[in-house]
């Protein structure tokens, strides 16, 4: 099961909710996979940064390695959660995608991908169960994504202070509002104190769509 967690324009919390629902799916099924495309995973998640290779890396037109070493590139955090970091700033050549899509689907997990602002492709997109783009209720996240393909459910990240409500986000997008998720100060006191996985369950699970 994929489900990826993107968003329009940076600053939306894509990051914090993507973490968040890998975090339920770890608790949920045992084990489950975040792969990081942007590179604040591991902050959000309290985990030190890293030189090592990452999925930029794994990319990379000339590397032949499989799905073991993705997997192999992954930290380990408390609670069957795996973080997969971008690794090289870049990817060299052309991406491998066929390999990325055939290793996301050989595994028995859960894999959630935060990719942010950052482009992936349609064989991606297809492969996943859930596409859901996050978004506050703003004018101009909105005209941004208008104009990108259409996800399967947008995350609103409620902000007392928008005129526009959770219904004007559907009528715009023509796609329903899988999850509300209201701007909470503890939330980013967690993440600031490296406390989030241990706290997930009662700053943000019981907002985030159902895990399967």
């Amino acid at each position: 099961m994929l489900t990826i967690f993107h968003s329009p324009k940076g600053g939306s919390g894509t990051t914090v909710t993507a973490a968040s629902f890998a975090l339920a799916n770890a608790e949920r099924h045992g084990k489950a996979m975040l792969i990081d495309m942007c590179g604040d995973s591991r902050a959000v998640l309290g985990l030190a940064d890293t030189d090592s290779p990452g999925l930029n890396d794994w990319l990379g037109e000339s590397h032949v390695a499989g799905a073991d070493a993705l997997v192999g590139a992954g930290t380990a955090i408390e609670g069957g959660l795996l973080v997969v970091h971008p690794g090289a700033r870049f990817v060299a050549g052309a991406p491998r995608w066929d390999a990325f899509v055939s290793a996301i689907e050989s595994w028995d997990f859960p894999v959630i991908i935060d990719a942010g602002t950052h482009f992936f492709p349609d064989e991606l997109r297809a492969t996943a169960t859930d596409n859901w783009m996050v978004t506050s209720a703003c004018y101009l996240a909105l005209r941004r994504a208008t104009r990108m393909p259409r996800p399967t459910g947008v995350v609103v990240v409620r902000e007392q202070s928008r005129a526009l409500t959770v219904r004007d986000v559907e009528a715009v997008l023509n796609v329903p509002v899988v999850a509300t998720i209201p701007v909470d100060p503890a939330v980013s006191r967690a993440v600031d104190a490296g406390v989030l996985p241990a706290r997930n369950g009662e700053l943000l699970a019981a907002h985030l769509p159902s895990v399967r």
